[in-house]
């Protein structure tokens, strides 16, 4: 009887695929050629006698039903490829790994992921700063960092980086907000470096709306308050809409998405640091993709 095998880096492509949407975004998410990546589906909707993949115009518009079925499978097979070979590997665990990540994920997407990555590498000695995305971006340039999670708007990644979450972002105020914008606007923003603050005024320049700053702050839920209680509009990811606020386009310029990246040393990146980036993705899709489709 013919073995019933699943290739698990095919399966690792096919979530990598899922969670970028496309085959160029996950080849350099896996670090391989698009072609290698193509190869693999192939191969592996060959010996399913399945089509994984709906493909329009030669790209992807999301899994099929039995695409949607493996890639649930897959997510749990490999989680626990992983910490089979975390926890019996000889060296796999050992290290250490030197990480920033915005201010903002502190708050509820970094504990959960940082937990269970410690599950994962409990001998992997970690040192976490959090700052504003153009900052980490510099001191990985300077050596300081094994890995960063960095914050942009551009359409598409820095060379070198990986795409990890996605999503637009949006104006909001608070519930009580009554139509029609007060001049100058009264803004609610993080910190000057913040590329959200600066994708923000940058639109607003252009459209030519005058502004003034009603708050600033590093978190999320500082910025939220500020916002529900009326002292101004705010600008957050969609999915970061609370009840006590509402969204607001109207006489507004459009904003670029919110985009979060990883970027690596140079040099082949650490598998652990693969890992924390992983699990900070399935943190961020766990969450956020709850809160939007809530």
């Amino acid at each position: 009887m013919r073995t019933r095998h699943l290739d698990p880096e095919a399966l690792r492509a096919l979530v990598a695929i899922a969670d970028t949407a496309g085959f160029s975004a996950a080849a350099q998410q896996l670090g391989r050629t698009q072609s290698a990546v193509s190869l693999q589906i192939k191969r592996l909707e060959e010996a399913l006698g399945q089509t994984l993949l709906k493909r329009v115009q030669g790209r992807v518009d999301g899994p099929t039903a039995e695409g949607e079925l493996l890639i649930a499978y897959a997510r749990e097979i490999l989680r626990l490829n992983d910490e089979a070979y975390a926890s019996v590997a000889e060296n796999a665990a050992a290290g250490s790994l030197r990480i920033g990540v915005p201010e903002e994920l502190m708050e509820h997407v970094f504990p959960p992921a940082m937990r269970r990555f410690q599950a994962l590498f409990p001998r992997m000695r970690v040192t976490l700063r959090a700052g504003p995305s153009p900052e980490l971006r510099q001191a990985l340039a300077a050596g300081e960092f094994d890995l960063i999670l960095f914050k942009h708007c551009d359409a598409t990644p820095p060379k070198g980086c990986v795409p990890v979450w996605s999503e637009p972002l949006a104006w909001m105020a608070g519930e009580g907000y009554a139509t029609g914008l007060p001049t100058p606007l009264p803004l609610a923003l993080f910190g000057e470096n913040c590329v959200f603050r600066i994708a923000v005024t940058a639109a607003l320049a252009k459209a030519g709306v005058a502004w003034q700053l009603a708050y600033s702050g590093a978190s999320v839920s500082g910025l939220r308050q500020a916002v529900m209680c009326g002292l101004g509009i705010g600008v957050l990811p969609r999915s970061l809409l609370l009840p006590g606020m509402v969204e607001i386009a109207a006489g507004l310029p459009r904003l670029p998405d919110a985009n979060l990246a990883a970027a690596f040393a140079p040099g082949q990146p650490l598998p652990a640091a693969e890992r924390f980036v992983a699990l900070m993705g399935e943190e961020l899709r766990q969450q956020r993709g709850m809160r939007a489709a809530a």
